[in-house]
């Protein structure tokens, strides 16, 4: 905090104008501050502005959007993980300020935010662009958010970014999913890997990548067959911290099988030997999959490792999610239960069960073909 507020703001006339006044103290010092809010050539004016200020309105008249913004931003500080503060934060600082930050927050206009918009996604004379549809979304979706906080304290009539249309999505060139074919073609030529235990357990579970890398062995029962999904392994600030969970339906209990129980208990005794191996400098973390010296994998090198076997093994390139979605399509396929899977892959809700993971499964559709082929087939065929 930078300023406490004192009383109501005031009238003064000041050199043949009417200004604004706002009194208060530095919260660190207690040395009296004030603050002048607004300049007018008329009495009204002026007065206008002081009902305004008492009424909540506060700032509309000569706050600007960049003031604003960082206001906004300090009440998000250690009220949301540092990772978000931090998005937040490059979002705002860097394609709102600069660009529009000296806009005051009352002339803001959803045909100047349409422009600004257009901005973010401009390709320049070298062919380059500021953001590419993705980000740019990101940053306006931020605006927005901060806009809308401003709506409900009263600084603002209305959120003109609601009245913005956002870039248009790029099509993604990156498969998603694997098909069941392709997976099963994947875990074959790691088969040898020493975190092949790891990738195992993604394709049949779903578990977030995060989950995965934070699940510890007495989250594990291999004779019961289950697992307690209770922390992630997050990257905050460049640097992988153990975290809870986002939600509370992320936190379940996921079952599997005989054959990952067997997967398991082998990924259990080759660590076993790798303590062994390297005796006092293991570093005894009590995860199941960890470095070779027992510690944290990061996320990063979990994602590079990925793509350099994925390469090896001639499937195409996807992402550490990628797995988590291919899970969800062969899981609807095998197990044929939405709210089930909606379950065990910790979704809020079953919609996005339903729309955001699901992806083709050749095999699927391999027999839907098959179904009506022998349904329309010619007579006497």
């Amino acid at each position: 905090m930078q300023w406490v507020q004192v009383r109501e703001p005031e009238v003064h006339r000041q050199r043949g104008k009417w200004v604004v006044r706002q009194s208060g103290y530095d919260p660190a010092t207690g040395r009296r501050r004030v603050r002048q809010l607004g300049t007018h050539t008329t009495k009204r004016a002026a007065v206008a502005q002081q009902r305004a200020l008492a009424e909540g309105r506060a700032g509309t008249e000569t706050e600007t959007l960049g003031e604003y913004l960082e206001v906004w931003l300090r009440s998000k500080d250690g009220r949301v993980a540092a990772s978000t503060f931090d998005q937040y934060a490059w979002a705002l600082r860097r394609h709102v300020a600069p660009l529009i930050g000296a806009v005051r927050l009352c002339d803001l206009t959803p045909e100047m935010l349409d422009e600004w918009v257009g901005t973010l996604s401009a390709v320049d004379g070298d062919g380059k662009r500021r953001l590419g549809p993705t980000s740019a979304r990101l940053v306006r979706k931020v605006l927005s958010m901060a806009l809308e906080e401003a709506v409900e304290r009263g600084r603002l009539a209305r959120n003109p970014v609601r009245l913005t249309q956002p870039p248009r999505p790029e099509r993604s060139r990156t498969k998603l999913g694997w098909t069941l074919e392709e997976a099963s073609s994947f875990l074959q030529a790691v088969a040898d890997h020493r975190l092949y235990a790891a990738f195992h357990l993604c394709l049949v579970t779903g578990l977030r990548r995060g989950e995965v890398l934070a699940l510890r062995w007495d989250d594990v029962d291999l004779e019961r067959h289950h697992l307690r999904v209770v922390q992630q392994l997050a990257l905050e600030r460049g640097r992988p911290v153990l975290k809870e969970l986002k939600t509370e339906h992320s936190e379940r209990l996921v079952t599997f099988g005989a054959a990952t129980a067997a997967v398991l208990a082998k990924h259990r005794e080759r660590q076993g030997a790798e303590a062994a191996f390297v005796g006092l400098a293991w570093q005894g973390s009590g995860l199941v999959f960890t470095t070779a010296l027992g510690g944290w994998i990061d996320p990063n090198n979990f994602r590079r490792l990925m793509d350099r076997l994925v390469d090896q093994a001639g499937v195409p390139r996807i992402t550490p999610k990628g797995m988590r979605h291919t899970a969800q399509s062969v899981g609807r396929l095998v197990v044929g239960d939405d709210k089930v899977m909606q379950e065990r892959l910790g979704h809020s809700d079953i919609g996005i069960t339903l729309n955001t993971y699901t992806h083709t499964v050749s095999e699927q559709h391999r027999r839907a073909g098959d179904r009506l082929d022998e349904v329309f087939a010619p007579p006497g065929s």
